[in-house]
């Protein structure tokens, strides 16, 4: 657990928090993970929730084209888990838990997206929130569920910590320009950072064009490359 204290206090930006996530997310045998908040209206998109996430845009826009009821499911997922709670998603055939029932039929066709563990975290600006974890693996021992919950709670905290912080002074980019900038850095589409971001794809491209003319690079790569050999992402 020290070595586990020692990597949080490297992190110092939200791309630090995904490498570490992604790490924790394979360990464990998952394939994916999202981190949510609950939203500010219950009846909202299913990615209003999300803040970060693993998972591909394809899969969270399925999701959110299945929760066509009034109630966004993962506010309810948020709102009704109180300690943390494994779900087979693919062997309850179709007695799912009303919270539940958006998130197994997206998943019903897709390989090795079974379980769904939820670790139920406090932010104190937006109140009850969730580390997620997707995937197919067998079930949680009591080990791996303390475990697990654990690393949920820590990265958690860590990352508000790092969001909260400000873009470095030096820096030419904006704050929304340097989050988009760490996004590309992390190998995410206009289309996934949007959904991160909770921007259009058309606002994502609009500020990584404005990365590229203040630095004078001529594509993401080479921004990027700019960007973090002088400082503007870390």
């Amino acid at each position: 657990m020290q070595l586990v204290r020692q990597r949080l206090e490297q992190c110092v930006s939200q791309f630090d928090i995904f490498r570490f996530l992604r790490e924790v997310t394979s360990l464990f045998g998952f394939k994916f993970f999202l981190v949510a908040n609950k939203p500010g209206s219950a009846s909202g998109p299913f990615s209003e929730a999300i803040v970060i996430t693993s998972a591909p845009s394809d899969l969270i826009q399925k999701c959110e084209d299945i929760a066509t009821t009034a109630v966004n499911p993962l506010a309810v997922i948020i709102r009704e888990t109180i300690l943390p709670f494994e779900y087979r998603l693919q062997e309850c055939g179709m007695h799912h838990p009303a919270r539940y029932q958006a998130l197994a039929a997206a998943v019903r066709n897709e390989p090795d997206l079974g379980c769904w563990f939820v670790v139920p975290v406090y932010d104190p600006d937006h109140g009850a929130a969730a580390v997620c974890f997707l995937g197919d693996r067998p079930p949680m021992s009591f080990g791996e569920t303390a475990e697990m919950t654990l690393y949920g709670h820590l990265l958690h905290n860590k990352l508000r910590e790092v969001s909260a912080k400000p873009a470095k002074s030096a820096s030419p980019l904006s704050d929304r320009e340097r989050e988009c900038l760490l996004w590309t850095a992390a190998g995410k589409t206009s289309v996934e950072i949007g959904q991160i971001l909770e921007l259009s794809e058309h606002t994502v491209n609009h500020y990584l064009n404005n990365v590229a003319r203040k630095v004078g690079a001529v594509n993401r790569t080479q921004a990027v490359a700019y960007a973090m050999r002088n400082g503007y992402i870390d």
